[in-house]
C-alpha cells in the first residue's frame, strides 16, 4: 500500500462472462482505468475481459450516437459486411 494519496476517479466498467454470454456493467471508484478493471477482474474472477470509460469518455460516445442517423450507422454496416464477405 502507497502512502501517497491518489486522487479516485469513476469509471463504467464494461466486463463479459463467456461461459453464461453475459455483460455486466458496475461503476467503480479507483485512481485509474487499469486499477478499475482490476477491480472487477478480481471481484468478476470469471470475466474474459474488461473495459473502463471515464464519465467524459461515455459521454462523448453517448453525443456521438446521437448525432448519427440511422442511415449513416446502417452505411457502415453494409460496408463492414461486405469487407467480411470479400475475405
Amino acid at each position: 500500500m502507497t502512502t501517497s494519496k491518489q486522487t479516485q476517479q469513476k469509471f463504467l466498467v464494461i466486463s463479459y462472462d463467456d461461459d453464461q454470454q453475459q455483460w455486466f456493467y458496475d461503476f467503480v471508484v479507483a485512481a485509474s482505468e487499469q486499477a478499475a478493471v482490476d477491480k472487477v477482474c478480481t471481484d468478476r474472477e470469471y470475466v474474459i475481459a474488461a473495459d473502463a470509460l471515464s464519465p467524459e469518455t461515455v459521454n462523448n460516445l453517448a453525443q456521438s450516437l446521437r448525432e448519427q442517423t440511422i442511415e449513416s450507422v446502417e452505411e457502415r454496416e453494409r460496408a463492414s459486411d461486405a469487407r467480411v464477405e470479400a475475405r
